[in-house]
Protein backbone atom coordinates (compact mmCIF):
# COMPACT_ATOMS: atom_id res chain seq x y z
CA UNK A 1 0.00 0.00 0.00
CA UNK A 2 1.26 3.45 -1.10
CA UNK A 3 0.33 7.30 -0.50
CA UNK A 4 0.07 9.09 -3.15
CA UNK A 5 1.00 13.08 -2.49
CA UNK A 6 -1.80 13.95 -5.42
CA UNK A 7 -4.39 12.57 -2.98
CA UNK A 8 -4.29 15.07 -0.10
CA UNK A 9 -5.61 18.29 -0.43
CA UNK A 10 -2.71 20.61 -1.03
CA UNK A 11 -4.64 24.09 -0.78
CA UNK A 12 -5.09 23.11 2.69
CA UNK A 13 -2.06 22.56 3.16
CA UNK A 14 -1.00 25.65 1.68
CA UNK A 15 -3.90 28.03 2.92
CA UNK A 16 -2.60 27.08 6.35
CA UNK A 17 0.90 27.99 5.50
CA UNK A 18 -0.65 31.88 4.22
CA UNK A 19 -2.52 31.97 7.93
CA UNK A 20 0.75 32.45 9.84
CA UNK A 21 -0.22 36.63 9.34
CA UNK A 22 1.52 37.84 7.07
CA UNK A 23 1.68 35.00 4.01
CA UNK A 24 5.25 34.50 4.39
CA UNK A 25 6.97 30.60 4.40
CA UNK A 26 10.04 30.33 5.47
CA UNK A 27 10.90 34.22 5.69
CA UNK A 28 9.90 34.52 1.96
CA UNK A 29 6.16 35.45 0.38
CA UNK A 30 4.45 32.47 -0.38
CA UNK A 31 4.45 31.70 -4.32
CA UNK A 32 0.97 30.85 -5.40
CA UNK A 33 2.30 29.32 -8.19
CA UNK A 34 5.13 27.26 -6.41
CA UNK A 35 3.87 23.83 -8.05
CA UNK A 36 3.33 21.49 -4.73
CA UNK A 37 2.46 18.06 -6.39
CA UNK A 38 5.31 16.26 -7.51
CA UNK A 39 4.14 15.67 -11.01
CA UNK A 40 3.92 19.48 -11.63
CA UNK A 41 7.53 19.89 -10.59
CA UNK A 42 10.25 19.79 -13.28
CA UNK A 43 12.50 17.29 -12.63
CA UNK A 44 14.02 17.84 -16.05
CA UNK A 45 17.86 18.17 -17.11
CA UNK A 46 18.87 21.48 -16.54
CA UNK A 47 19.20 23.83 -19.63
CA UNK A 48 21.42 26.99 -20.58
CA UNK A 49 20.00 29.72 -18.60
CA UNK A 50 17.95 27.80 -16.42
CA UNK A 51 18.05 29.45 -12.84
CA UNK A 52 20.01 26.60 -10.24
CA UNK A 53 19.77 28.28 -6.92
CA UNK A 54 17.37 26.80 -4.40
CA UNK A 55 17.26 27.67 -1.07
CA UNK A 56 17.23 25.55 2.20
CA UNK A 57 13.28 25.11 2.06
CA UNK A 58 13.29 24.28 -1.88
CA UNK A 59 16.14 21.57 -0.75
CA UNK A 60 14.19 20.49 1.92
CA UNK A 61 10.70 19.73 0.14
CA UNK A 62 12.76 18.62 -2.67
CA UNK A 63 13.88 15.77 -0.27
CA UNK A 64 10.25 14.90 0.84
CA UNK A 65 8.87 14.92 -2.85
CA UNK A 66 11.78 12.16 -3.15
CA UNK A 67 10.74 10.14 -0.19
CA UNK A 68 7.16 10.00 -1.26
CA UNK A 69 7.98 9.38 -4.75
CA UNK A 70 8.56 5.41 -4.70
CA UNK A 71 5.53 5.36 -2.24
CA UNK A 72 2.98 6.94 -4.90
CA UNK A 73 3.81 3.90 -7.71
CA UNK A 74 2.36 0.42 -7.81
CA UNK A 75 -0.97 0.66 -5.69
CA UNK A 76 -4.59 2.03 -7.46
CA UNK A 77 -6.56 0.83 -4.69
CA UNK A 78 -4.76 3.60 -1.91
CA UNK A 79 -8.41 5.67 0.04
CA UNK A 80 -8.50 7.57 2.78
CA UNK A 81 -7.24 7.72 5.14
CA UNK A 82 -4.38 6.18 4.78
CA UNK A 83 -3.31 4.69 8.03
CA UNK A 84 -6.08 2.81 9.28
CA UNK A 85 -3.81 1.08 12.65
CA UNK A 86 -0.53 1.15 13.46
CA UNK A 87 1.60 -1.83 13.03
CA UNK A 88 2.31 -3.80 16.04
CA UNK A 89 6.59 -3.70 15.13
CA UNK A 90 9.80 -2.37 16.63
CA UNK A 91 10.45 -0.48 13.58
CA UNK A 92 6.79 0.81 13.59
CA UNK A 93 6.98 1.64 17.35
CA UNK A 94 10.75 3.31 16.60
CA UNK A 95 8.80 5.67 13.18
CA UNK A 96 5.87 6.61 15.56
CA UNK A 97 8.03 8.18 18.58
CA UNK A 98 10.44 9.70 15.81
CA UNK A 99 7.10 11.26 14.27
CA UNK A 100 5.82 12.41 17.83
CA UNK A 101 9.37 13.44 19.04
CA UNK A 102 9.32 16.00 15.76
CA UNK A 103 5.97 17.62 16.15
CA UNK A 104 6.68 18.17 19.83
CA UNK A 105 9.91 19.85 19.25
CA UNK A 106 8.27 21.62 16.41
CA UNK A 107 4.68 22.85 17.88
CA UNK A 108 4.77 21.62 21.71
CA UNK A 109 2.19 18.75 23.42
CA UNK A 110 -1.22 21.56 22.27
CA UNK A 111 0.07 22.20 18.62
CA UNK A 112 1.12 18.23 18.69
CA UNK A 113 -2.05 17.34 19.18
CA UNK A 114 -4.02 19.87 17.07
CA UNK A 115 -1.88 18.14 14.23
CA UNK A 116 -2.96 14.79 15.04
CA UNK A 117 -6.59 16.07 15.10
CA UNK A 118 -6.26 18.17 11.41
CA UNK A 119 -4.37 14.53 10.14
CA UNK A 120 -7.40 12.74 11.29
CA UNK A 121 -9.95 15.40 9.68
CA UNK A 122 -8.62 15.27 6.48
CA UNK A 123 -7.99 11.66 6.88
CA UNK A 124 -4.66 10.86 6.63
CA UNK A 125 -5.24 9.03 9.56
CA UNK A 126 -8.16 7.16 11.48
CA UNK A 127 -9.98 8.20 14.85
CA UNK A 128 -8.56 4.89 16.35
CA UNK A 129 -4.88 6.01 15.45
CA UNK A 130 -5.39 9.16 16.29
CA UNK A 131 -6.32 7.94 19.75
CA UNK A 132 -3.14 5.90 19.94
CA UNK A 133 -0.84 8.37 18.86
CA UNK A 134 -2.54 11.03 22.15
CA UNK A 135 -1.82 8.17 24.03
CA UNK A 136 2.08 7.62 23.18
CA UNK A 137 2.35 11.72 23.49
CA UNK A 138 1.01 11.33 27.40
CA UNK A 139 4.05 9.17 27.91
CA UNK A 140 7.21 11.34 26.11
CA UNK A 141 9.20 13.73 27.33
CA UNK A 142 9.36 17.03 25.85
CA UNK A 143 12.58 18.98 26.39
CA UNK A 144 11.01 22.68 26.37
CA UNK A 145 8.08 23.84 25.22
CA UNK A 146 6.70 25.59 21.90
CA UNK A 147 3.69 25.79 22.58
CA UNK A 148 2.05 28.01 20.25
CA UNK A 149 4.28 27.46 17.39
CA UNK A 150 2.64 27.18 14.25
CA UNK A 151 3.60 23.71 11.93
CA UNK A 152 4.18 24.97 8.27
CA UNK A 153 3.19 22.97 5.35
CA UNK A 154 6.84 21.66 5.10
CA UNK A 155 5.98 20.01 8.82
CA UNK A 156 3.16 18.71 7.45
CA UNK A 157 4.99 17.17 4.27
CA UNK A 158 7.16 15.37 7.08
CA UNK A 159 4.38 14.14 8.82
CA UNK A 160 2.77 12.28 5.32
CA UNK A 161 6.21 10.86 4.92
CA UNK A 162 5.89 9.47 8.79
CA UNK A 163 2.66 8.09 8.31
CA UNK A 164 3.38 6.89 4.21
CA UNK A 165 6.03 4.78 5.95
CA UNK A 166 3.76 3.64 8.78
CA UNK A 167 1.24 2.73 5.76
CA UNK A 168 3.89 0.71 4.01
CA UNK A 169 4.48 -1.42 7.55
CA UNK A 170 0.81 -2.62 7.45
Amino acid sequence: MTINPRDYDLNELREMARKRGDGEVDGRRADPEDPADPAEMDWGPLGEGDDVSMSAGDSFRAGLYRELLPLIGGSDDLEKPYLHSIPDTYAAEFVVFEWLEFLLMHAGYKGAADALHYYESIDWITEDVASRLNDYLLGIDENGSNDGVDLDVDDHMLSLVYVAKLTNMQ
